[in-house]
């Protein structure tokens, strides 16, 4: 089975960059009100990534 390349509508781009800026937003939050570094964000956005989207 081939894998088909997606390419996105300018409005799905536009909802992408939306919630791109809130992710970015509270994870800024978090590392602001915690110990939290760019790791351990990046390892919670992976594993949500892994546990929703496989």
């Amino acid at each position: 089975m081939g894998s088909t390349n997606w390419v996105p509508s300018e409005e799905e781009r536009e909802v992408m960059e939306a919630v791109w800026m809130q992710v970015k937003g509270a994870c800024e939050k978090l590392k602001e009100e915690t110990n939290a570094q760019d790791e351990h964000i990046r390892k919670m956005l992976q594993e949500m990534a892994y546990r929703y989207y496989s």
